[in-house]
């Protein structure tokens, strides 16, 4: 299906009635079982929240995001041995709207999320774990995600990447 008007997408966040009655396939059984069933556990433990993009009442892609701290690549002015950020631990869109950009769409809204909300707390990066292929590495480094050097890519499942949502500002 082809998104007709961009305006039309929304992002909100789900809560676990909301959850229940999701219809959901990205094509990636673990991103689906993710959302479908483990994804309970985890907002009931605090240990993500899960946003959902919504185009005409249909879930068409969805991103949980949870603190983190990472060590990065290249020092800041002020050297700490981890730097604040959030954390993107999964990401997909459904099968029926991939190759649309919905992805993109997605992290420019996490990276604006977190600039607004760094008003409040500190937070200078956006991490993730990408899977280790092509592809996907491909699409974060689209995104402005550098890989972190010090992790080697031999036989990992996911690379951690991160964005500086400080860059374009500075």
């Amino acid at each position: 299906m082809k998104i007709s008007n961009v305006d039309n997408l929304k992002i909100v966040k789900t809560d676990l009635e909301q959850l229940k009655t999701i219809d959901f396939d990205c094509g990636d059984e673990d991103l689906n079982e993710f959302l479908l069933k483990d994804s309970f556990e985890n907002i009931k433990n605090n240990l993500c929240t899960i946003f959902l993009c919504i185009y005409e009442e249909d879930v068409i892609g969805f991103f949980s995001l949870s603190a983190d701290s990472i060590k990065i690549n290249d020092e800041l002015k002020i050297q700490y041995p981890q730097y604040p950020a959030i954390k993107i631990g999964r990401l997909a869109v459904s099968k029926e709207f991939q190759n649309q950009h919905i992805g993109s769409l997605m992290i420019d809204w996490v990276v604006g999320f977190c600039r607004n909300l760094g008003n409040e707390i500190g937070i200078r990066f956006v991490s993730v774990d990408a899977y280790n292929n092509a592809k996907t590495i491909n699409f974060y480094n689209h995104n402005q995600f550098v890989e972190l050097e010090s992790v080697k890519k031999k036989n990992r499942r996911n690379i951690p990447m991160y964005r500086d949502i400080c860059e374009r500002l500075n």
